[in-house]
């Protein structure tokens, strides 16, 4: 049985990368090959996968290997992380950003929790579930009034510090609510990628084309051969992300 897939696991395949996207989306993300070793950076239009690579993490560097063989797209669609961004700006500059909206909630209730219990974590909750069901200028307008209408009442409040010693008995300050602030921050650094989809309705909002469609799927594969070493993990990948290509976009990702 070994023999037969040697062949297999000793040709790894490598993305055919199309000439030209001036008009298409590109969806990329990235799925853990092995925690704090291997990554794997995809991207794909709603057609085809375009490009995949491998590293160690999801650096600026490591995103710019992966987006400098990929002609200019319309559009890129992201999860926003820091590196990924900061290598989008330097490759494509003059191409549209859009923020996965599914991101920045589940990163908001990450640092929040299910249950805030100030009045301005509970505010800031209700503002995120609405930002799902922003979809017309008029609701961009009235979503990003709300946004701001909040970060005026509670200014004060994420203003006040906490005081204390530290072990040499000097005196120290930090921002009584970080984790609000940092939801603030995190909403304020996404908002001018935040509705691209708004202007350009074919825009996905999501970066479900990826996530749903390939990374899922990869995970299963995992689950499925557990045991198998980094370099057939990889190879794995490869494969299958060869094997989507030329093939359909899943159904039912908006």
């Amino acid at each position: 049985m070994n023999r037969w897939f040697s062949i297999f696991w000793n040709n790894i395949p490598f993305p055919i990368i199309p000439d030209n996207l001036d008009n298409e989306i590109l969806v990329i993300d990235a799925v853990s090959v092995s925690p704090r070793k291997v990554v794997a950076l995809i991207g794909r239009t709603k057609k085809h996968v375009v490009n995949w690579t491998f590293a160690k993490s999801e650096s600026s560097t490591s995103w710019s290997t992966f987006l400098n063989p990929i002609p200019k797209p319309f559009a890129i669609v992201c999860d926003g992380q820091k590196g990924m961004l900061s290598a989008i700006r330097g490759r494509f500059p003059n191409s549209k950003i859009q923020r996965c909206v599914v991101h920045i909630a589940r990163q908001v209730r990450i640092k929040l929790t299910r249950h805030p219990k100030t009045e301005a974590g509970k505010e800031i909750k209700v503002l995120i579930r609405s930002l799902m069901f922003v979809r017309t200028k008029r609701q961009k307008r009235r979503w990003i009034r709300r946004w701001r209408k909040w970060c005026h009442k509670h200014h004060k409040f994420l203003s006040e510090k906490s005081y204390g010693e530290n072990q040499f008995g000097k005196t120290k300050w930090w921002y009584t609510h970080k984790k609000l602030r940092s939801v603030r921050t995190l909403i304020k650094n996404s908002l001018p990628d935040l509705f691209t989809y708004v202007r350009y309705p074919y825009v996905p909002r999501t970066t479900n084309h990826v996530e749903g469609g390939i990374n899922s799927r990869i995970k299963e594969l995992f689950r499925r051969h557990r045991g198998l070493s980094i370099h057939r993990k990889v190879t794995l990948i490869s494969w299958f992300l060869s094997s989507k290509q030329g093939q359909k976009p899943p159904r039912n990702v908006h």
